[in-house]
């Protein structure tokens, strides 16, 4: 089994409001023409666009699939690392001030 070292410093969920957002932006910075991207993940390039844009009028949509398909076509799992990040360290900082507090209950 392999492990994996996680590093919850400022990073990167910190400039990104969803994940879907941090994935539209790996897109663009793959090195990658963003074509080639949407034709692994057989879309047509403008398909892809509609879908990262997520406009409130239209039906294309960003789906956990849509998330899946990238994974596999770029072997990029930062989204992933995103959801970690926004989600994991959340929880973890809360364990760590319910400790802090108990600590302080014990002390006064």
């Amino acid at each position: 089994m392999q492990q994996i070292t996680l590093n919850f410093d400022a990073g990167l969920s910190d400039g990104y409001s969803s994940c879907r957002e941090y994935v539209a932006s790996r897109i663009y910075r793959q090195g990658r023409p963003q074509k080639a991207i949407a034709a692994d993940m057989d879309y047509s390039p403008s398909d892809l666009s509609r879908k990262l844009a997520q406009s409130p009028d239209d039906s294309r949509r960003f789906t956990l699939d849509d998330l899946e398909r990238f994974i596999d076509v770029t072997g990029d799992t930062s989204p992933v690392l995103y959801l970690v990040e926004k989600y994991l360290s959340k929880t973890d900082r809360i364990a760590q001030l319910e400790k802090e507090l108990e600590r302080l209950r014990a002390v006064g």
